[in-house]
């Protein structure tokens, strides 16, 4: 009975904290532009050896032929944020990359605090903030996407256009 009522007060204070997060981020980005983002799926992975933030994801749009990217890695120095190393994983090495409009994503993104931020080609926005694979929050382009997406998940509006899986 003590392991029941500890593992419940423990899921009690996990989901009260991942709510806090919540409202802690829509707080302060609720109408934040993200369209810069548009193609761009970017994960935090953590620090390498030398402290420095390593994020990687993918970002076909700043490639001019996507047929040829996999995806790229960025080290930012953890006080700063310059570039330390980035590195664009391509299956030929004959492709030209937006490398500075990477860079500057980089350097939005991991001002967010968060392990991943996604936004597709509709321009909805894929907000994950307690690991790179759980989504937290979704904020649609439009109704349109809302309805699409309704088809394939139940969905809680949790502040204007913000929502949550339900």
């Amino acid at each position: 009975m003590k392991i029941l009522i500890m593992n419940c007060l423990i899921m009690f204070l996990l989901n009260s904290c991942a709510t806090n997060y919540e409202k802690a981020f829509l707080a302060k980005y609720e109408f934040e532009d993200f369209s810069q983002f548009k193609e761009v799926d970017m994960f935090f992975r953590g620090n390498n050896k030398e402290n420095n933030l390593v994020i990687y994801g993918y970002a076909p749009d700043l490639i001019n032929n996507t047929s040829k990217a996999e995806f790229y890695l960025i080290v930012l120095n953890n006080q700063n944020h310059e570039i330390v190393e980035m590195d664009w994983k391509l299956i030929e090495n004959n492709v030209k990359a937006d490398t500075i409009k990477l860079q500057q994503l980089a350097q939005t993104f991991i001002m967010y605090r968060i392990p991943r931020l996604n936004v597709d080609t509709a321009g909805n926005v894929f907000v994950y903030l307690k690991d790179v694979e759980t989504l937290a929050l979704v904020r649609f382009a439009n109704e349109n996407e809302l309805q699409k997406r309704s088809k394939e998940v139940k969905w809680i509006n949790i502040k204007h256009n913000w929502y949550k899986r339900r």
